[in-house]
């Protein structure tokens, strides 16, 4: 089953879709209203698209007029895993111990076919095409193996990451004296002799999640209906071109034990989202994937996850 939000004379409204061009609205509240009513939740929009489609329903067309927000607008938490891609990490001094995580603002969240706003001090900005995990249950310390029994569904995102302010504003490096360092400081890279005291830090809040960084959607697609969250195909495109084809298969850390690692130190309430790692691998014309494709140079972008649909976002740079 895939569910969305979207604003209907004004109002959000959870809908149910029936076919690529039609749904139907579901009588909850919201989409969190919808996920923590469980198995209720769910047959309430069974009983919708049953109802419409033997005409006792309205049936609510989707074009381009449609108002999308993302699935799940009042997401609590909307945690992102850092450099989970062998691609990647590959280049990494020492391999990473666990999974990594930032946090998008709820405020960052926009839905399909919605602009995405690049600022001029935001810089070079490129997409990062993932899917995204989201929560059915309060998780807190539930181990690996049971993980997934808190698992709602799945959506897409397009992780919208601002390099250019993130390494021009927001990054610091503090050459300390060695009396105000400890080993800690330094296990994680290679140290250049012995005066190299650097301490270096990165703030990720502007570069990761501004207003429209988030753009999700446009379907939350039911658990069920994928049969392994690690062995699905990603695609990025701009302006209708493939700048990255990967696979979560290719992740250094699976889809249960980010989840898993994210539980340990954050209560995932039901609605939350993780997305648990960037598509990179580039094509034929973009060698470089995701981190050679810069969004000002475009009009849109795209976001094709194996099974979840395809998110489109028009990119709008403030010059």
């Amino acid at each position: 089953m895939k569910l969305g939000t979207i604003r209907l004379n004004g109002k959000p409204t959870v809908i149910a879709r029936l076919d690529d061009n039609t749904a139907v609205a579901v009588p909850v509240h919201d989409m969190e209203d919808l996920i923590t009513a469980g198995n209720a939740g769910l047959d309430k929009a069974a009983t919708a698209i049953a109802a419409a489609r033997e005409g006792k329903a309205a049936v609510i067309a989707l074009d381009g007029n449609t108002d999308w927000m993302a699935p799940n607008p009042k997401a609590s938490k909307i945690l992102g895993c850092a450099v989970n891609n062998n691609n990647l990490n590959k280049n990494a001094f020492k391999p990473m111990k666990s999974p990594m995580f930032f946090t998008k603002a709820r405020s960052a969240l926009t839905g399909h076919n919605k602009p995405i706003v690049i600022l001029p001090r935001h810089g070079r900005s490129i997409p990062e095409p993932e899917p995204v995990v989201v929560f059915s249950k309060l998780a807190k310390d539930v181990p690996e193996d049971r993980i997934m029994d808190h698992v709602f569904g799945y959506t897409l995102t397009n992780d919208i990451t601002a390099s250019g302010i993130k390494f021009s504003e927001d990054s610091i490096a503090l050459n300390m004296d060695p009396k105000f360092t400890a080993p800690h400081h330094f296990a994680w890279r290679e140290k250049f002799g012995a005066e190299d005291n650097y301490l270096y830090f990165v703030y990720h809040s502007r570069s990761k999640a501004a207003d429209t960084f988030a753009a999700m959607g446009p379907w939350l697609t039911t658990k069920d209906e994928i049969a392994n969250p690690n062995n699905l195909m990603m695609r990025g495109y701009v302006d209708g071109e493939m700048y990255c084809e990967d696979s979560t298969a290719n992740y250094h850390f699976s889809v249960e034990r980010v989840l898993a690692e994210a539980n340990i130190w954050f209560t995932m309430e039901p609605g939350d989202c993780v997305h648990c790692g960037t598509a990179s691998k580039g094509t034929e014309k973009f060698p470089k994937g995701n981190i050679g494709t810069f969004l000002a140079d475009y009009k849109n972008t795209e976001v094709e996850v194996e099974g979840l649909g395809r998110l489109f976002n028009t990119i709008d740079n403030r010059k």
